[in-house]
């Protein structure tokens, strides 16, 4: 594709900067084949890319009223910018984002607040992260950008008659004192969908957009208007977690979901706003035909099986790394291995950082156009950041950005990793959050290397872990990993064995601590199968949902004792 990625009059503007339109502005005048033509070009040349984007985001925001303070008209350079601003997080700007939550503008950005995006509040508190409409544009972008090539990944999704079903966050939860709309970041991206893909969606947009659902209620009409489409092609969501529970509900409700496909209704036991279901059965028609059919299969195979109820089923676009690796290896077992798997993208409320563009495959481009990225690598004992041609393969980095919604130097806390580098330009997975590590005097291990180690015995023993958690016991100075193994017949003494052997051979650290006998014998709980399904929805926030959570890897309790099949510790048998 190298001919078809020159620059043209559009994108020479973009690179030499335009003095009425912002990059992102200049970009979403394109049709979606330019678009897509001008993404790849700048990520061909990912430094003077990134070199705009800094310059275009720093003009966005030099009349506010932090870039007057920060002289953001001055800053030439992205030493001068690295020199100016130290490293941030959400509490240097806390005092900011009150000002804007208020409805006062030019703040950390010119111009009004356009939305507030809620972050997923993993301590009980979620943050409100604003977004000018320049980064709305940007997430808007990222998002076109993530459909088309998800598309021409996945042709089959449009083929005439298909449907697709799409599992997201309401778009808006409320608004803040000054009256300006607060919104959930995959509520966004379905708002985003290009018009083709929402004309495919098998919700109907009265219920995805309806607010003040319980989860209950949302998850029953899901599977009733999924199951009722016999042409679902695939599932778009964030956490295929969902998608694995909405499937065991499906089974458990079959006989009322399959009433009220025949009579064209919703169950009463279902509780929605009376106004929300009169719109809704009002669109709904009986169809007695696909009830049966969907009957016939049941008495047959005595469960509503994937391949049967949808023989079209072919895509399922969702997180694939980090923690979600392992859910994504436990539904593929449920599905037909012609079904493809395409990265949902890695992002969070303070924007969407990559593109996914190949199939099977977690990693993703950086979005360059729309964010400054910088890079601290993991360990490093001083805050110099590095840029993104200046990135290594196999390497992990602390992500670092600067946005056009306010966010300037801004740490996300996350770790990254580089998978590949191809002519400087990198791609990159998430792998963890930063604060996601234990640690023992000396010893530190990150979410990353102890998953490695437990893959590892897993693969050496051909014993499969379906879900594991870990927590450091301080009172007794131990480390318990909890393990939900596919098979009964899972050896948890030698698992326990070469895990313990493994983690000293890989983490000098461990080693000295077990020889000096500061760290007693690691032991493991196998828990019982059904552990990890059951911890979705224990943990769901209040006004969130399974899509919504992320279930922790360290955890600080363990299991309760209902839960535990097996204990093993050194020494016993």
């Amino acid at each position: 594709m190298a001919e078809e990625r020159k620059p043209d009059e559009i994108l020479n503007a973009i690179l030499a900067g335009s003095e009425d339109k912002s990059i992102p502005e200049l970009l979403k005048e394109m049709p979606n084949e330019k678009l897509i033509k001008s993404f790849y070009y700048m990520e061909s040349i990912p430094e003077v890319t990134q070199m705009r984007v800094l310059q275009d985001i720093l003009k966005s925001a030099q009349n506010s009223e932090f870039g007057k303070k920060m002289g953001f008209a001055e800053l030439k350079s992205v030493d001068d910018f690295r020199n100016k601003l130290p490293i941030s997080d959400y509490s240097q700007v806390e005092a900011e984002i009150e000002k804007l939550k208020a409805g006062t503008g030019d703040i950390l950005f010119d111009g009004a607040t356009a939305s507030f995006i809620a972050t997923s509040g993993s301590t009980g508190i979620p943050k409100l992260i604003p977004e000018s409409k320049n980064g709305q544009l940007v997430k808007g972008l990222v998002s076109q950008i993530r459909a088309i090539l998800l598309l021409m990944l996945a042709p089959e999704v449009m083929a005439a008659g298909k449907k697709v079903l799409a599992i997201a966050n309401p778009s808006e939860y409320g608004r803040t004192a000054g009256g300006i709309a607060i919104g959930s970041a995959s509520g966004q991206a379905a708002k985003d969908m290009p018009t083709e893909m929402l004309k495919k969606m098998v919700l109907p947009p009265a219920m995805m957009m309806a607010k003040e659902v319980s989860n209950e209620a949302t998850d029953y009409l899901t599977i009733r208007y999924a199951l009722a489409e016999k042409n679902l092609v695939g599932v778009v969501c964030s956490n295929i977690a969902h998608f694995n529970i909405l499937l065991k509900k499906m089974n458990a409700q079959a006989a009322e979901l399959l009433a009220d496909i025949r009579t064209g209704q919703i169950s009463a036991s279902i509780t929605i706003d009376p106004s929300l279901r009169e719109k809704l059965v009002s669109e709904l028609v009986a169809d007695p035909e696909r009830a049966a059919e969907l009957e016939t299969i049941l008495e047959n195979k005595k469960t509503l099986d994937v391949a049967a109820i949808w023989p079209d089923f072919a895509v399922v676009s969702c997180w694939m790394s980090a923690s979600a690796a392992k859910i994504v290896a436990d539904i593929k077992k449920q599905l037909p291995q012609t079904v493809k798997f395409l990265e949902w993208g890695y992002g969070a409320s303070e924007g969407k950082f990559n593109i996914p563009d190949k199939a099977q495959d977690p990693a993703g481009l950086p979005a360059l156009f729309g964010y400054f990225f910088e890079f601290l690598p993991v360990g490093a004992t001083h805050n110099q950041t590095v840029l993104v041609h200046e990135l290594e393969k196999g390497c992990y980095y602390e992500l670092i950005i600067t946005s056009y919604s306010g966010l300037y130097r801004y740490n996300m806390k996350d770790i990254v990793y580089v998978t590949e580098i191809n002519n400087q330009l990198p791609r990159l997975v998430f792998v963890c959050k930063e604060s996601e590590k234990l640690q023992v005097q000396q010893l530190q291990l990150r979410v990353y290397e102890i998953d490695g180690a437990i893959q590892t015995i897993s693969d050496r023993l051909n014993h499969e872990i379906r879900f594991y958690q870990v927590l450091l016991d301080q009172e007794n100075n131990k480390l318990i990993f909890m393990l939900e193994p596919y098979s009964e017949r899972f050896d948890s003494d030698s698992f326990r064995v070469s895990l313990e052997q493994h983690l000293a051979e890989i983490n000098p650290s461990y080693q000295q601590l077990r020889v000096a006998q500061q760290l007693w014998p690691a032991e493991l709980i196998v828990v019982r199968d059904g552990y990890r399904d059951s911890l979705f929805t224990r943990s769901i926030m209040p006004g969130k949902n399974v899509n919504q959570t992320k279930l922790k890897t360290i955890v600080s309790e363990y299991p309760d004792s209902s839960s535990i099949v097996d204990w093993a510790k050194e020494g016993e048998k």
